[in-house]
């Protein structure tokens, strides 16, 4: 025979033996389980030469071992001239089918077993069940199934949820499950893992905890689905504590070893997802891409994501797509750069999911120009690709082609999803173009978002946003009162954007409102809503309000943390802001900018000019924060305070960082409470250069020269601002009673109940001029004021 000398000796000899004896069953059934085809022919036609039939027995055994090396056509053969197969025959190429997803010979053939006479059993069924690939294949499965009185059985029952949910319709997969009363774990698994791929976190958690309660076995099936619905790392770190007393951790189930380091990641928790990683004996290509994406920065990524280029591991799109994403900063540029050039190499430069990483990373980086090329240069971009440029634009403050873009994209064959138009109204809440302006941009936001067939809550959070970054801050809360009573769903973000805008406009029976619905939500706990509870108390005047909710705060949120110091800051607590600083420390919570910003504000309104000092220095050499301009700022408008006026234009000449408007229109308001004209001078030239339309570098730098008695050269402003046309801002107040707001401006008569307010500000000065505390030679003439 040709061929033999190809095959293992004994192999061979134990076949040639079985031959010379004539014993062509067994030599077939040998040549067969070795995945040889034409040793197999021969064998057979030596079989069926010598008068021998194929039985059930043995023919299942032939189907069944070319079916699984995928060549149906043999497979086929032997099942059709088998005299009288068996359902286990039809079985073994039915199984075959399906695990290839041809749901056309396995629904010809399950027909051609009916049609034998023969019944097909769960096996059958669980097989056509599995080779569905559209829902009506599905349905029609369910039918049979129903039909034949085996939807009692766990594998089938189990295949039909898999199914349904795989094909989108979860409703019949819960059906489907709920018509199944026994307690079986395998049908609980599909269910859960159909709710998880489904979107259905909610529902698959509970689920889980359903199955716990009922006392169903757990394998790493539904441990490794329950972890893709769980955003505590408490709930997550129960999970792990159960797979580690069931053995299944330490490389024994590299999946679910997966799933515990995604879930930890997720979490926010990446050096639990780390220490997975690390006890792992053979990581695969999934756990070095979960390792990547726990890196702490976009150093460590590449470092990492070398070391797997050196192993013999394969790359794939999904561990490029996962360091592409780390690379979302600056710095790690170059970077991103190689490794374009490796997916270009690898010929990933037309893989969708890849050049939107791509366009992510040069967004994130800055790069609009090379993001825009890599977006042209796509022959067939998805939704994604579309959202990636728009948000591109948007975070980087390229409004106008942002714009464009989602113009662009509703001329195009794809429409606009929750996240286009996230990105464009993020857009909008971003916008500083003098070009399109403030109220446009409003009004183009209110566009699109009444545009929206289906709020959901990403929108309302976006159009929320926008409203509150504008400063519209009633119409934001009237977004969420309008949504609310239309049973919109609202989550944390929603609450905090709320509290936002109540603490802008100091309404604290509203914010109150939102702090108890927060409470009665179950978000009371959440980082985010947190902190601005304590914002809103603290801007609301009601610091002690906030300090009491502050002291039952997650300890680690340094959010609350930030929002305590501040309050207390603009209250003028600085006992109250150093105790909580030093705290800080002795917990072990790091300080960030903010907290920084907090302290040294505290210090400026305290006068407290040592201790500013030696903050500002210990924040890079203690915690490495680099001091920004809103730190120099404070420390300048210390010195201001104080009159170091020649220490505040040090400060400005040795600050690593160019000043701003607002460095010099703080030293301009020092040099004029101070009358120092010389440093007023070149402060005021400095402010005008950088906004030549600041009415307040006009205005201060005049009272200076009135107060230096240079009246030559107040006229000569004055002058300056009639040719340029600039007209001093009326200075303007505000407070709210019983949900309106009311708006006054100096010597203001238009208020309807004006004469009962000035009467009341008569008496004022009158208690204040009273109170032995104030200095009485700072006289105002209140019989001035005019009813």
């Amino acid at each position: 025979m040709k061929g033999l000398a190809s095959l293992h000796s004994d192999t061979l000899q134990s076949i040639k033996t079985l031959v010379l004896r004539r014993q062509y069953p067994q030599a077939l059934r040998a040549s067969a389980s070795l995945f040889h085809p034409s040793l197999t022919d021969q064998s057979y036609a030596l079989f069926i030469k010598s008068g021998f039939t194929l039985d059930a027995f043995l023919s299942s055994f032939i189907v069944n071992r070319f079916a699984l090396s995928g060549d149906f056509a043999r497979a086929r053969t032997f099942l059709l001239d088998t005299p009288s197969p068996d359902t286990v025959s039809w079985n073994s190429l039915i199984s075959a089918y399906a695990r290839f997803r041809r749901p056309g010979p396995v629904f010809d053939l399950f027909n051609g077993l009916r049609r034998s006479g023969l019944n097909p059993d769960e096996f059958s069924l669980s097989s056509l069940v599995k080779a569905c690939d559209v829902l009506e294949q599905n349905e029609v499965a369910h039918a049979v199934c129903f039909k034949m009185g085996l939807l009692s059985n766990g594998f089938v029952v189990s295949g039909l949820v898999d199914g349904y949910a795989k094909l989108g319709d979860v409703d019949s997969a819960e059906k489907c499950f709920k018509e199944f009363h026994l307690a079986d774990s395998v049908v609980w698994t599909a269910m859960l893992c159909g709710f998880v791929w489904n979107g259905e976190l909610d529902k698959g958690r509970e689920v889980f905890v359903q199955m716990r309660g009922l006392g169903l076995e757990s394998n790493e099936f539904t441990l490794t689905s329950v972890l893709g619905v769980l955003f505590d790392v408490r709930e997550g770190g129960q999970v792990f504590g159960l797979s580690l007393k069931m053995g299944l951790l330490c490389g024994c189930s590299i999946p679910l070893n997966n799933a515990l380091m995604n879930m930890y990641s997720r979490c926010g928790s990446k050096s639990d997802a780390i220490k997975m990683f690390d006890e792992m004996t053979d990581p695969d290509l999934v756990s070095w891409t979960q390792r990547i994406g726990a890196a702490h920065d976009s150093v460590e990524a590449f470092e990492l994501f070398k070391l797997v280029l050196s192993t013999s591991m394969e790359v794939n799109e999904y561990l490029l797509i996962n360091v592409l994403s780390v690379m979302g900063e600056p710095k790690s540029l170059k970077s991103g750069k190689q490794i374009q050039g490796l997916c270009q190499k690898a010929g990933y430069s037309q893989v969708v999911c890849v050049n939107n990483a791509l366009i992510f990373m040069y967004g994130k980086c800055g790069e609009m120009v090379a993001a825009r090329r890599i977006f042209d240069e796509m022959l067939c971009g998805d939704s994604i690709s579309w959202n990636s440029l728009i948000a591109g634009y948007a975070e980087n403050g390229l409004v106008k082609q942002a714009v464009e873009v989602f113009s662009q994209m509703r001329d195009s064959s794809l429409q606009p999803d929750k996240y286009t138009l996230a990105s464009i109204l993020e857009a909008a809440a971003n916008s500083n173009s003098l070009e399109q302006g403030k109220c446009s941009m409003i009004c183009e936001s209110k566009r699109v978002y009444c545009e929206i067939s289906q709020i959901n809550v990403l929108h309302l959070n976006a159009m929320g946003a926008t409203l509150v970054h504008a400063g519209c801050h009633a119409h934001a809360l009237k977004l969420f009162q309008t949504g609310w009573s239309l049973d919109q769903e609202v989550d944390s973000i929603t609450l905090s954007i709320v509290l936002k805008a109540c603490g802008a406009l100091t309404d604290l029976e509203f914010g109150r409102s939102i702090h108890s619905l927060a409470l009665k939500s179950g978000m009371s706990q959440d980082n985010f809503v947190e902190s601005a509870v304590i914002d809103v108390y603290c801007k609301c005047g009601t610091v002690d309000e906030a300090a009491k909710f502050f002291s039952n705060v997650s300890k680690n949120n340094l959010a609350a943390w930030n929002a305590m110091v501040m309050g207390y800051a603009q209250h003028g607590c600085y006992d109250e802001v150093f105790e909580l600083f030093n705290k800080m420390s002795e917990l072990g919570i790091q300080p960030d900018e903010i907290t920084y910003l907090g302290v040294l504000n505290s210090c400026c309104h305290a006068g407290l000019v040592n201790e500013a000092r030696s903050y500002l220095s210990s924040m890079l050499e203690l915690h490495g924060v680099a001091p920004c301009l809103e730190h120099y700022a404070c420390m300048i408008d210390l010195f201001c305070r104080v009159g170091l006026l020649e220490d505040a234009k040090r400060t400005i000449d040795q600050m690593p960082i160019m000043p701003d408007a607002h460095i010099w229109q703080i030293l301009l308001s020092g040099c004029n409470i101070h009358g120092n004209v010389d440093l007023g001078e070149v402060a005021a030239k400095k402010l005008i250069e950088l906004q030549p339309e600041n009415d307040s570098a006009y205005v201060l730098l005049s009272n200076l020269y009135a107060s230096a008695g240079r009246w030559d050269a107040v006229g000569n402003l004055r002058r300056i601002m009639k040719e340029k046309l600039i007209c001093k801002e009326p200075g303007s107040s505000w407070t709210q009673v019983r949900g309106s707001v009311h708006y006054f401006f100096a010597s203001d008569t238009s208020h309807p109940e004006s004469k009962e307010i000035y009467m009341k500000l008569q008496t004022l000065y009158k208690e204040m001029f009273a109170s032995p505390l104030l200095e009485q030679e700072r006289c105002v003439n209140y019989e001035a004021i005019q009813f």
